[in-house]
């Protein structure tokens, strides 16, 4: 199986022509590699399979219908944040026995589409959003396994938008504030003592966070169950890195941390959710050089359809199609937005000419999910590739479908 890397030098991803899929459906388009996404189901599962984790794919990475129904046909459930999310999962086949909810500050509309749902469990991350969920679950009259963030103050020395664990983010409950929900989900008729559940950042290349994470969280699943609560599993959460272009990790972290949890990790029950380890490499971003002026090459795609370099300051590796990746250089690719933080590529050589196509790597995660209108930009279209045929998952926006919600509006002034 080829990767999306080994496809651009190629210029065709299955036999199908990436100059030709730019051609017929535009750019910029994202396309997705189905055979590379169904292979980081299978691996994600089978390096799992030893410490008989519950491994829930993480909705926010990437939550195209297409592409989750590939998901959960590959045998992983969903971990969402949303109840649009919650519905988008359902959507593509997803069972409520395998949905579980773990985003922070849930609304009373997100809490109620899991209660109505029946889904597996929802994981709060604080006092008064279960406060909130345990007067949901009376009236409703329904019971339901509830799980508990913790905050164990870790740093992942991931970026700062990207750390999850650090004792000052807004992400899950201390100590002290953890054991306070646990006994009152023990103490309740309705609700059942699900995870102690926890996810300390995000693109970590290391396995020694997750080992320290696993210690901390031992330690204090150790301390609950010398209280008399025993937690259903302890999640450890996502967040395993898939470096870039340039780097991948030296060791797979997954794998690294599995192997510690069988020889240390004692007679308990894991779960894991990953996101961007999953769908990260099975996507690239085609676009169209427009000019080249100065030090800067000026592409059709833009923050809108890829935020993480303003945003992060990732690196997402760039070729001209039928070339490999670009190497350092003078050059900044950016996009048409009127912004100085619309670039997609710092200082690379890159030798496409205007009218030419470009692919960016890694944009199966964080890419489409977090595309914007700015500047009256219209969604770009999605494409998968699978056995050889190409499929459209996304249709491009026509101005039409950006204006609908407010036509009405128009109209009536």
């Amino acid at each position: 199986m080829s990767s999306c890397e080994e496809a651009v030098s190629l210029g065709n991803l299955d036999g199908v022509s990436l100059d030709k899929i730019a051609e017929s459906f535009g750019t910029p388009c994202f396309v997705y590699h189905g055979e590379q996404l169904q292979a980081a189901c299978a691996h994600a599962l089978g390096l799992t399979k030893a410490i008989d984790a519950r491994v829930r794919y993480a909705v926010k990475a990437n939550g195209n219908l297409a592409l989750l129904k590939l998901i959960n046909n590959a045998g992983l459930g969903f971990d969402v944040a949303t109840a649009a999310e919650l519905r988008r999962a359902m959507l593509a086949g997803g069972v409520a026995a395998e949905i579980i909810m773990t985003g922070p500050g849930k609304s009373h509309a997100d809490l109620q589409a899991a209660l109505d749902a029946s889904i597996e469990e929802i994981v709060c991350d604080s006092l008064p959003e279960l406060a909130r969920l345990e007067h949901l679950a009376a009236a409703a009259k329904r019971s339901i396994a509830v799980g508990v963030r913790l905050n164990p103050a870790i740093d992942a020395a991931s970026h700062p938008h990207l750390a999850t664990g650090l004792g000052a983010s807004k992400f899950g409950a201390n100590a002290e504030q953890a054991l306070s929900m646990f006994e009152r989900i023990a103490a309740s008729s309705l609700l059942e003592i699900g995870s102690l559940s926890c996810h300390i950042g995000s693109q970590i290349g290391t396995s020694a966070p997750y080992i320290e994470l696993a210690q901390a969280m031992l330690a204090f699943d150790k301390q609950l169950r010398e209280q008399g609560i025993t937690p259903a599993r302890i999640d450890l959460g996502g967040g395993f890195g898939i470096g870039d272009s340039r780097q991948r990790p030296a060791e797979d972290p997954l794998a690294a941390l599995v192997d510690w949890l069988q020889e240390h990790g004692g007679n308990r029950s894991y779960g894991l959710q990953p996101g961007r380890s999953i769908v990260g490499r099975c996507g690239m971003l085609l676009a169209k050089v427009e000019y080249r002026k100065d030090r800067h090459i000026i592409i059709d795609a833009a923050m809108t359809e890829l935020m993480r370099p303003c945003l992060y300051d990732s690196h997402h590796g760039i070729a001209h199609l039928g070339g490999h990746p670009a190497p350092p250089g003078d050059y900044d690719v950016v996009g048409p937005v009127c912004e100085n933080a619309d670039f997609l590529a710092r200082q690379v050589d890159l030798d496409a000419q205007p009218g030419e196509y470009v692919a960016l790597f890694d944009c199966g995660a964080y890419a489409s999910a977090m595309a914007s209108g700015y500047n009256g930009r219209l969604r770009a279209c999605e494409v998968l590739v699978l056995d050889g045929i190409t499929h459209v998952i996304r249709h491009r926006d026509t101005f039409e479908d950006s204006i609908q919600a407010e036509s009405e509006g128009l109209q009536r002034l």
